[in-house]
């Protein structure tokens, strides 16, 4: 397990005094993708058959499949780790002022969205909110039902699974808005509201999708669409950033 990092201290960001934590105030390729045996998910008793835990066996070491092997995590690694260099270099070349231009663009057409500088405003209450990564032109779009002031900081102080940080391959999986950290977060709109499925939908279908770490569209994720949600998933076509030409 890495070490919380020395000497980092902490910092107010958006009204809330942030500790760096195990993996920082920002995300780093040093502190992404850090192993973690055990299964972020379990396979119902009542479909798994006898076919499909000889599949998954060998990924495991022990009889309940709940915890990886040495050998699945280093290859899950290295995947994560070559995404993440493809996602650096799909975002590089976004330029800033269509980004802008898109966010813009959004904000206009819902005048309910407002900047928030103190996230203690959002205490407690329910409704839509946007978070800016200005570093990396990129926005992600969410709700809550509850408390928008938790769901955004929970966002900042947990991780993404490291089982889960790759949804489809390599070269067309999007990184996961939990996989950044508190300090990548530049800018906050939020919209109070107890239609936050409708309106998450309808800002996520308003965005070009380049610029967005929404993983699936807006909305909530019940009954027969969380069955199926995997044919929602968003996909990027990432390609290597271009070797520097050699004379």
């Amino acid at each position: 397990m890495a070490a919380r990092l020395p000497g980092t201290p902490p910092v107010e960001h958006f009204g809330e005094l942030i500790r760096p934590g195990k993996y920082g105030h920002c995300l780093t390729r040093e502190m992404y993708a850090l192993v973690n045996k055990k299964s972020s998910t379990r396979i119902p008793e009542h479909i798994m058959t006898d076919e499909l835990r000889a599949y998954l066996a060998p990924h495991y070491e022990d009889a309940e499949l709940t915890i990886r092997t040495d050998e699945f995590c280093r290859r899950h690694r290295e995947m994560a780790l070559e995404n993440f260099d493809l996602n650096m270099a799909f975002f590089a070349q976004i330029p800033q002022e269509s980004f802008d231009e898109a966010l813009g663009e959004m904000l206009r057409k819902n005048k309910r969205l407002r900047p928030v500088t103190d996230l203690k405003t959002l205490d407690g209450e329910w409704g839509v909110y946007v978070l800016v990564l200005d570093e990396y032109r990129q926005a992600y779009i969410g709700q809550s039902s509850w408390d928008m002031r938790k769901r955004i900081k929970a966002h900042w102080t947990g991780t993404k699974q490291f089982d889960r940080l790759l949804w489809g391959g390599v070269e067309e999986s999007v990184m996961s808005i939990d996989s950044f950290r508190a300090l990548d977060t530049t800018r906050i709109f939020a919209a109070r509201t107890i239609n936050y499925d409708a309106m998450e939908a309808r800002l996520v279908r308003s965005v070009p999708p380049d610029y967005l770490l929404n993983r699936i569209g807006g909305g909530a994720v019940t009954g027969l669409r969380g069955m199926f949600i995997s044919a929602e998933m968003k996909r990027r076509g990432l390609v290597p950033a271009e070797a520097p030409g050699i004379d």
